[in-house]
């Protein structure tokens, strides 16, 4: 890996980095309009996963070296190739390390579940940028940046619903800005008179339109640069976002110094990979995100530790409020499901072991539902597993069981008397808020909640042996503030959001069973309802069931153009309730027909009261 990834550096510094980028991203969108990628959802991913690989290792160079003392003047192309099989080879060997790596594991941090998690572990490293909503971004952001609102309007002269508008602004043009540039062109070529052969768009021809039309090349030069020099990537140009913040995101040439030090997994993608740290990267003509994943993934992180260094004195207010945001995040988010709901904060009682005050951060009852959660901050300091997996999983597995004990807690004390009272500090005093009988409840879920998703973790964390149901019927859910956003629109109702709720509990009840994250969850929920029986009646067949891909049935509504006002996902009926259905259905119409040949009977006036009198009927 050392070796190919030395290779992979030299190829990088012999390429003019704008050029280098425009063509990874020229070939990532030629080979996802393919038609086996279009035709393959796999391959379309696996495509994705394969270039995001080689941008991020782009951006890994550049961030690591200051480059040649004058940069080349043209691509290589046959460099070039060499390069792509190189990244492709650097990821396939990092891939059989992991596997052989993982079977070596014999820690127990997991139980027996152990190497099949440090194998989870090491693939998402490897493998898992964004995979979230870039339509979504300014919803996220907005959130989680707005309680700091005063500092960042302190540091960077704008406030985080400008930061969380720029954000958005990143991966809109990411997404979109080779697409938009391309119709631009189309259309000047129409203007124009010119018919590109096969429809493809040659330096010739751009050199034609610049002859016919003296001020082609001013007006298009923008459209250039987004075609052929990952322009659409440059953020100077792309979004209004202050040069202080895109400087506190952003690795200079050569500014990292810890990717490629003499260390093991020396410039190995086991290593933490500079976009991970600061997402961006400043080259000669502007700020580039080199993809617009890496800034999901990092760029939270990121403002808090340019916000705190430049403000050391704002640490503990942001501690503090960010603990605050993340414990009333649910209620928040999911304000129509939760619009009935009686909810207490910082909720105080006594542990019915030691009969000291202890606290928890939310208790919310709807009808027959009671939801505990605990909140925690996150895993911004989560190295990598490959180096040292116990202290990574010990990070994650801190994060869940604190926050299951604190659950368990809680549900001991629900659990002692046949009613409990609830209270809330109020200047030193606890005043009591509420009173809780535990058999009012038919659905009972424990929740963890943190700011980013850990995945394969939250998914796993059922695999802990201490995590077990508590009082031995509740099982414990952990999930992010980030899929709270997804849950709101694709679940936009409460009996919606509880039912989920209450299947989704129950698969984190069931051992041995494994679905990536939240999304892959949902996605089943959405193809399936009560997966969780199905997941049973496999495990019956089986020690082990793995479920893969059934988050396509959200990424998928996402990607759609009009996504906004497209209709959720939906599901078939189970087959019991459709059988129900249909037999009510055939009942009615039955009804309706009787009414019907009963008001024959009757003519004039009468009929008409008569029908008027039996339209409930219908």
């Amino acid at each position: 890996m050392q070796t190919l990834a030395e290779r992979v550096r030299a190829l990088v510094l012999a390429q003019p980095p704008q050029a280098l980028l425009g063509y990874f991203w020229g070939k990532m969108i030629m080979a996802l309009h393919a038609d086996e990628c279009q035709a393959n959802r796999d391959t379309y991913k696996s495509t994705i996963i394969r270039f995001q690989f080689a941008l991020e290792y782009l951006h890994a160079i550049w961030a690591t070296d200051v480059g040649p003392d004058a940069e080349p003047l043209n691509l290589d192309e046959e460099k070039v190739a060499e390069l792509e099989s190189t990244l492709d080879e650097l990821q396939r060997v990092a891939s059989t390390f992991n596997m052989a790596s993982s079977m070596a594991n014999t820690s127990r941090e997991f139980g027996d579940k152990t190497q099949e998690v440090d194998l989870h572990a090491k693939n998402n490293w490897l493998m898992m940028r964004g995979n979230r909503y870039q339509v979504l971004e300014e919803e996220f952001f907005r959130f989680v940046l707005q309680p700091h609102n005063d500092q960042i309007l302190a540091e960077y002269g704008i406030g985080a619903i400008e930061i969380a508008a720029g954000i958005q602004a990143i991966a809109d043009s990411i997404r979109l800005g080779f697409g938009d540039a391309a119709e631009v062109l189309q259309q000047r070529m129409v203007e124009a008179g010119i018919e590109a052969a096969d429809q493809g768009v040659s330096l010739e021809t751009i050199a034609q339109m610049r002859t016919q039309d003296p001020a082609f090349m001013g007006e298009m030069d923008g459209v250039i640069k987004d075609l052929f020099y990952g322009g659409f990537c440059n953020l100077s140009r792309h979004t209004g976002l202050p040069v202080p913040l895109l400087e506190d995101l952003a690795f200079s040439r050569g500014g990292n110094q810890d990717f490629f030090a003499e260390e093991p997994f020396k410039g190995t993608p086991l290593r933490t990979l500079p976009a991970r740290i600061r997402p961006l990267i400043k080259l000669a003509d502007g700020y580039y995100a080199t993809d617009g994943q890496f800034v999901r993934d990092a760029a939270y992180r990121a403002i808090q530790r340019a916000l705190l260094a430049r403000a050391p004195g704002y640490r503990e207010q942001w501690k503090e409020r960010q603990t605050s945001l993340v414990e009333t995040a649910m209620p928040t988010i999911l304000n129509a499901q939760f619009r009935d709901a009686k909810i207490h904060t910082a909720v105080y009682f006594r542990d019915v072991t030691t009969n000291e005050w202890a606290e928890t951060d939310l208790v919310a009852s709807i009808e027959d539902v009671l939801l505990i959660v605990e909140a925690k901050s996150g895993v911004a300091g989560m190295g990598s597993p490959a180096i040292n997996f116990e202290r990574h999983a010990r990070a994650v597995r801190e994060l869940v069981t604190n926050a299951y004990r604190q659950c368990d807690r809680f549900l001991r004390y629900l659990d002692s008397a046949p009613q409990v009272s609830i209270y809330k500090l109020e200047n030193g005093r606890h005043v009591e808020v509420g009173k809780l009988k535990l058999r009012d409840y038919r659905l009972i879920v424990p929740i963890g909640l943190t700011v980013e998703s850990f995945s394969p973790f939250s998914a796993m964390c059922k695999e802990l042996p201490e995590v077990t149901p508590i009082l031995g019927r509740h099982p414990f859910v952990s999930m992010s503030v980030d899929d709270l956003f997804v849950l709101n629109r694709l679940l936009p109702t409460a009996g919606e959001f509880f039912h989920y709720l209450e299947v989704r509990q129950q698969v984190a009840g069931i051992r041995n069973t494994m679905l990536f994250d939240e999304m892959d969850h949902l996605g089943a929920y959405i193809a399936d309802n009560r997966f969780d029986e199905t997941l049973r009646e496999h495990l019956e067949n089986g020690d082990l069931v793995v479920w893969d891909s059934f988050s396509d049935r959200v990424d998928t509504h996402f990607e759609q153009e009009d996504w906004a006002n497209a209709p959720v996902p939906s599901q078939e009926y189970p087959p019991i309730l459709k059988n129900i259905l249909d037999r009510l259905n055939q009942s009615a119409s039955n009804a309706r027909l009787r009414v019907d040949a009963h008001c024959r009977n009757f003519s004039g006036e009468s009929r008409t009261a008569l029908a008027n009198a039996l339209e409930p009927l219908r």
